[in-house]
């Protein structure tokens, strides 16, 4: 094993037993000019997926170091420990589920860091594979890119973001312990991104199609229903916003506004009208700015008036 690896692979797997081989395959295809190291958390799997880590671990074993969860820890407190094992000056984020697929991944994504100090991280295109309807698509890519090609904290405190975990090399510079907060949120890639651009550095996007997110049945996302996904969301930007300076307060507080919008709208879609008011007062105490009709932000008064209106609607229907 390299005393110092340039990179560190941050690979976390569960039940992953017909997809951790081909994750593996795909970093170890990797051709670079540094040492490159696989740190695999693997969280007391009930399948096959700790047997094959440990095999890898046999053929690899000056490439691959393990972290075998004693018992099932969750996918956000395995993190604490197998972050700590990582000590390259830049890490990257795999799934056990997903792949690689582009063997100058790691070395393109490097130089792109090294160029510019700033740049916390760097994210590229991947492709989505859906064995649920069984379809292969493009991952949305970014709906604007900056004028200067990096972005900034402002970019990601939006109802959505335009990177997949998989596409990420991000620069280390939490000396392998991040912040206690840190493993209070949901979505902890997404956190993570965040603590990286909050000292003010940049990230850098690249067009370049280089890994495979699988949606599949068994998937931790995949299973969560949309009101989950949206309540989840909600909750992540709450727990965020005390650490975010003031200056970011309204925008966060946008984004839960129109997060409370769509799970308004779902409720009302399924005719759960006492979850639908609850949603509308819960929406009209945050700030509604990205809610748009026609162009155009959603007028305080309407808001007021529309209240009103829902609160007499919601007393006759129940």
């Amino acid at each position: 094993m390299s005393a110092s690896p340039l990179v560190s692979v941050w690979l976390i797997t569960y039940n992953h037993e017909h997809y951790i081989a081909q994750a593996l395959e795909g970093v170890l295809m990797q051709q670079t000019t540094f040492a490159v190291e696989i740190v695999v958390g693997e969280d007391y799997s009930t399948d096959r997926t700790r047997a094959i880590v440990e095999e890898y671990a046999r053929r690899y074993p000056d490439r691959i170091r393990l972290f075998l969860s004693p018992t099932n820890m969750g996918m956000i407190p395995v993190l604490r420990p197998t972050f700590a094992m990582c000590r390259g000056k830049y890490v990257a984020m795999l799934d056990g589920d997903d792949y690689w697929t582009d063997p100058l991944k790691l070395q393109k994504q490097v130089e792109a860091l090294e160029a510019d100090s700033q740049r916390m991280f760097t994210f590229h295109q991947v492709q989505v594979l859906d064995e649920i309807v069984g379809a292969m698509y493009p991952a949305p890519t970014p709906r604007q890119l900056p004028v200067n090609g990096d972005f900034t904290l402002r970019d990601f405190l939006q109802p959505s973001h335009p990177v997949v975990t998989l596409s990420v090399l991000f620069r280390n510079t939490f000396a392998g312990a991040l912040p206690e907060w840190y493993y209070e949120l949901p979505y902890p890639d997404l956190a993570l991104l965040i603590l990286l651009l909050l000292e003010g550095g940049t990230a850098v996007y690249s067009p370049d199609d280089m890994g495979v997110y699988r949606i599949h049945a068994h998937g931790s996302f995949s299973r969560l229903n949309a009101f989950v996904r949206y309540e989840d969301r909600i909750n992540f930007f709450l727990k965020l916003q005390p650490h975010l300076p003031p200056a970011y307060h309204q925008q966060v507080s946008r984004v839960i506004g129109f997060h409370y919008f769509e799970l308004l709208l779902l409720a009302i879609r399924v005719r759960r009208f006492g979850q639908a008011f609850r949603y509308f007062t819960q929406m009209t105490s945050h700030d509604t700015g990205l809610i748009r009709f026609d162009g155009s932000s959603l007028p305080r008064n309407l808001l007021t008036m529309g209240l009103k209106q829902f609160s007499r609607l919601y007393r006759v229907l129940r």
